[in-house]
C-alpha cells in the first residue's frame, strides 16, 4: 500500500503520539504526588472527634478519653457544618484552623507530629499549627479560629 507523504507524515505523528502518550500522562500524574513521595511523610491519619454546634462555637469534650487530651496531639474535629483541625501544643493551649485546604479545597486529614505540621495529602500542602503555609503548592494560610477551655471542655469559636 501506498502512501503519499501527507498521509505518511499523519501515520508517524499519530503512531508518536501513541508511543508518548504513557509517559506524558504517567509525568503529569507524578507532578501532584512528588511531595507524597519524597523525603517528608505524608503523615498519620487524624483521629476524628465529635464537636457539638452552638451559638457559633463549637463545643469538644477533652477529658482523659479524648484524643486530644494529651499535648503534642491532634484530630479534627466535626461538627454539623463542618470539620476544624485543633492541635493540644502545650498545657491549656489550643489551636484550631479551617480543615480546607487554601491550594484546591481539598480536606486535610494528617498531621506529621514529628515536624507539627498538618499535611494535605491532594498535593502535599504543608501547614504550622498557626496556620502557616510550610510548603506549598498552597499560597494562602489557613483561618485560624479562638479557643478557649473551660471545665474540661475545648471551644472554639468559629462564627
Amino acid at each position: 500500500m501506498k502512501y503519499t507523504r501527507k498521509e505518511f507524515f499523519i501515520k508517524t505523528i499519530q503512531g508518536a503520539a501513541v508511543i508518548a502518550m504513557p509517559t506524558l500522562l504517567t509525568s503529569v500524574l507524578e507532578s501532584c504526588n512528588n511531595n507524597l513521595n519524597g523525603p517528608n511523610s505524608p503523615g498519620a491519619a487524624l483521629s476524628n472527634v465529635q464537636g457539638t454546634l452552638a451559638n457559633g462555637n463549637v463545643t469538644v469534650n477533652i477529658d482523659s478519653s479524648s484524643p486530644i487530651a494529651k499535648t503534642g496531639t491532634a484530630a479534627l474535629v466535626n461538627f454539623s457544618n463542618g470539620t476544624v483541625l485543633v492541635d493540644h501544643p502545650s498545657n491549656n493551649s489550643f489551636n484550631a484552623l479551617s480543615s480546607i485546604c487554601t491550594h484546591q479545597g481539598c480536606q486535610i486529614n494528617s498531621y506529621d507530629s514529628g515536624n507539627s505540621q498538618f499535611v494535605c495529602n491532594c498535593h502535599g500542602s504543608r501547614f504550622d499549627v498557626n496556620g502557616n503555609v510550610v510548603q506549598g503548592p498552597a499560597g494562602s494560610p489557613l483561618q485560624k479560629y479562638a479557643t478557649q477551655v473551660l471545665n474540661n471542655q475545648l471551644i472554639i469559636k468559629v462564627g
